[in-house]
């Protein structure tokens, strides 16, 4: 799968150690204040003084709350992109339906079930920038890319069956790990199901062509 181009979220780039231990120790704050308190109770000086930081070091990086929300889906996004670059890496064109499948559901369990109550406020409350937003459609283009070209070798509509899999894969994870808090089933379970699901699915898509 080809990289997804990153974009800058914060004010300035922290070159000296000091400095990038200073925007990691704000993130990290910000992201545990955001997953507690949701966006309601997020502002930055309650994450300036969790961090141990003044307001002002802060405003050096982040002019507001939500280029701090801009910053911490960035971090959440580079995580989900470099799963699925590692993972791409079995996509390999001799790749069976089975293990393309295994590859993707496994994937998107795996980006959901890292602390799934930031995901949740990210995904309900926070007001999501247009760039992160941009950021979200291409990783998942990316992903229904890669997908695709690996099915071209087993099936005909391999562009609408890569698709209808990741839509179906991200909205069940998301359903019963992000909101349901994983009370129906474990990730791993779960992932079983899809997995199985998603074989029967391709199977009969391959013998109707």
């Amino acid at each position: 799968m080809a990289a997804v181009k990153r974009r800058q979220t914060i004010v300035r780039k922290p070159k000296q150690s000091r400095s990038k231990a200073t925007v990691a120790a704000i993130l990290e704050a910000a992201a545990q204040i955001l997953a507690k308190e949701g966006w309601d109770g997020f502002n930055t000086n309650v994450v300036a003084q969790r961090a141990g930081v003044s307001i002002g070091s802060l405003y050096e990086y982040f002019p507001n709350k939500q280029a701090l929300v801009d910053a911490i889906a960035d971090d959440h996004l580079s995580k989900g992109e470099a799963l699925m670059s590692a993972a791409s890496t079995s996509l390999v064109p001799t790749a069976e339906p089975a293990v393309i499948v295994r590859v993707l559901v496994n994937g998107i369990v795996e980006l959901h079930k890292d602390d799934p109550q930031l995901h949740r406020v990210l995904s309900s409350e926070v007001p999501i920038s247009s760039i992160i937003r941009g950021r979200v459609d291409e990783l998942r283009d990316t992903v229904i890319k890669g997908i695709a070209d690996a099915l071209k070798h087993h099936i005909g509509q391999n562009r609408i069956a890569a698709q209808l899999l990741f839509d179906v894969a991200d909205a069940a994870v998301h359903r019963w790990v992000i909101e349901d808090d994983g009370a129906l089933a474990e990730p791993e379970r779960l992932a079983e199901q899809l997995q199985d699901m998603m074989c029967a699915y391709l199977k009969a898509t391959k013998e109707r062509t």
